[in-house]
């Protein structure tokens, strides 16, 4: 462990749960079980000694989880969060808490099991496996933290004194008052914050947790249901219809054996998705939104104002018979880690399965204003996209750029303008021949977009010059 440096009291340092290693086990506890009974097997005609080298191995092979437990502190000062690890090659990572996007509280199976909890940082630009993740706290004091941390990112408390320590009480049902900064080295501690009762428009930061009010709760029923009538629903139940007919017809389940791991995989895409929108609730907070879903692994995280990068509506065919839909929206955040790489590729569901006036009513709560795609492609168009004409549209107001499009997946996406990154004008060979073009608008993370498509080549200059502009404008009223 190194020096702690000047400044900074080593006794501010804390440690995880001393069962961080067996949650990191998690999902491998059962290899190697097997592996046990397998060793076990292998060496009852063999001497002890052979057993003991192999239980070695193995024990060898556990110690790794240990040693990163045992050299991963964290600790909160003057506004940052400090976590260091490595034995070897130290890392030593900072995040100004004025800076995250969200903090989630996330419990995989085995963890609820323990009531232990990981505390993860969403940074814009970061990659979550080298993020700010906190693995593994009890649950309790994960969530108390997590509080304490959002009042330090919005200003709702002030650090004045050494960090919190794990066990400390919860702060009181009142805001903090900003205090004078502290020298150097001074971190968080609940206890040195001066708390006085809240005033009209000033919400205290545990009062502020129970003034909330559900906005959706998914139904289990219509969840299930809605994955059975999606694309990758269909092709789970053609798989396994397809198995089973294959093995009634030959009598033989080894006839299967060399599609079984592709028709797994598919399946367990399928239970993914049901087991991580499972329970999905979705309150309104003064922090923010905050979403609650999962059902073996559960995961709490709060999406605050002014961190929405894009939300989008999805309508699909089937769906639009029952009067559903799913409302997506893109946090700007890390990328997911290996485990959790299905779910990092697309954008987070708050409504997984709805009415369309369930999302309206949560998409009054993400964005100021609501402009309807009202504006049609120029008639042109019909040649090069007969089926989407009818279906691709767009619209705008001094905020946010709207655009639809897609007859059998209808999509509709709002982007706030000051979030847009770049204007693009883009004219392919088939454009350029019915004199049309397109107007992208790349916001961060790229994963959702208002694409303007297929638009008359003069409207599309002119919304070249005039989207920049209203993006400038918007930037400098959210300042």
């Amino acid at each position: 462990m190194e020096p702690p440096r000047a400044g900074v009291p080593e006794s501010t340092w804390h440690r995880l749960h001393p069962l961080t290693p067996v949650v990191r086990a998690g999902t491998r506890l059962l290899s190697l079980v097997v592996l046990l009974g397998a060793i076990t097997v292998a060496n009852q005609g063999q001497d002890g000694s052979q057993l003991v080298i192999d239980l070695v191995i193995v024990a060898l092979a556990l110690s790794g989880g240990f040693i990163s437990w045992l050299v991963t502190r964290w600790q909160v000062v003057d506004g940052v969060l400090r976590i260091e690890t490595g034995l070897i090659r130290r890392d030593s990572r900072r995040f100004p808490l004025t800076q995250i996007q969200a903090i989630d509280v996330v419990q995989t199976g085995f963890a609820r099991v323990l009531g232990l909890a990981e505390l993860q940082l969403r940074v814009a630009g970061g990659d979550s496996a080298r993020g700010g993740r906190l693995a593994s706290l009890r649950l309790a004091d994960a969530e108390r933290l997590r509080r304490e941390l959002l009042a330090i990112s919005t200003g709702l408390a002030t650090p004045t004194g050494p960090t919190a320590q794990p066990s400390s009480p919860p702060l009181p049902s009142a805001v903090s008052v900003p205090q004078p900064r502290s020298a150097p080295g001074s971190g968080l501690r609940p206890a040195d914050m001066q708390p006085v009762p809240p005033t009209a428009g000033q919400p205290g930061v545990a009062g502020a947790a129970e003034a909330t009010r559900t906005l959706f709760r998914v139904r289990p029923d219509r969840l299930a249901a809605a994955i059975a009538l999606s694309r990758a629903g269909a092709i789970a139940l053609f798989v396994i219809a397809g198995v089973s007919a294959i093995v009634a017809v030959t009598g033989r389940t080894g006839a299967v054996a060399a599609i079984l791991p592709a028709a797994v995989g598919i399946v367990l895409a399928v239970w993914r998705q049901f087991n991580s929108e499972f329970g999905t609730t979705v309150t309104v907070a003064p922090d923010g939104l905050r979403l609650r879903s999962g059902l073996v692994q559960t995961t709490a995280e709060t999406i605050r104002p002014g961190r929405v990068q894009g939300v989008r509506l999805v309508e699909p065919l089937i769906w639009r018979a029952f009067g559903w839909c799913r409302l997506e929206v893109d946090v700007a955040g890390p990328k997911e880690r290996r485990e959790n790489r299905t779910e990092g590729r697309g954008l987070r569901a708050l409504i997984p399965v709805g009415s369309r006036a369930e999302a309206m009513a949560m998409i009054d709560e993400l964005l100021t204003s609501r402009p309807l795609p009202d504006r049609p492609p120029p008639r042109q168009v019909r040649l090069k996209a007969p089926l989407q004409y009818h279906f691709l549209r767009w619209g705008s107001d001094d905020s946010y750029v709207v655009a639809a499009r897609g007859r059998v997946r209808r999509t509709t996406t709002w982007v706030p303008l000051e979030k847009v990154q770049s204007f693009r004008w883009i004219q392919g060979p088939v454009q350029r021949r019915l004199g049309l073009a397109s107007v992208l608008l790349d916001v961060a993370g790229r994963r959702v977009s208002a694409d303007i498509e297929d638009r008359a080549e003069a409207e599309a200059e002119g919304l070249l010059v005039r989207l920049p502009e209203l993006g400038r404008a918007a930037r400098a009223r959210a300042r």
